[in-house]
């Protein structure tokens, strides 16, 4: 499946760089999240893997790269069937969770 990339520069507070791991952590795949948190990359799964039912329906959406040297959100990579429009709203989902308050991603319109 090809991805697609965008290169992005998001600058993060380094607390608030820990505020959305440890958000993507406790919101992890096996865990009844939608998150799969590794080194410097969040993973965004279609659904929470509570069953293997849905871990085998479960796809991903796509990924969002930080850079912990600089503090910055560097890239945003998605499957096909979805857009960056998706991953910008995911990434709102988690800063509002995290954060409380959306820094960098965008809501949906209507939303």
């Amino acid at each position: 499946m090809p991805l697609t990339k965008y290169r992005a520069n998001f600058l993060y507070d380094r607390e608030e760089l820990f505020a959305l791991f440890a958000c993507a952590e406790a919101g992890d795949v096996e865990h009844g999240g939608r998150y799969d948190a590794r080194g410097g990359v969040l993973y965004v799964w279609s659904h929470a893997w509570r069953t293997q039912a849905l871990r085998d329906e479960s796809t991903l959406v796509g990924s969002l790269y930080f850079d912990w040297l600089t503090d910055c959100l560097t890239q945003i990579e998605w499957d096909e069937g979805f857009e960056l429009a998706d991953l910008l709203y995911e990434l709102a989902l988690l800063e509002e969770q995290a954060l409380g308050e959306v820094k960098h991603g965008q809501w949906r319109t209507g939303s």
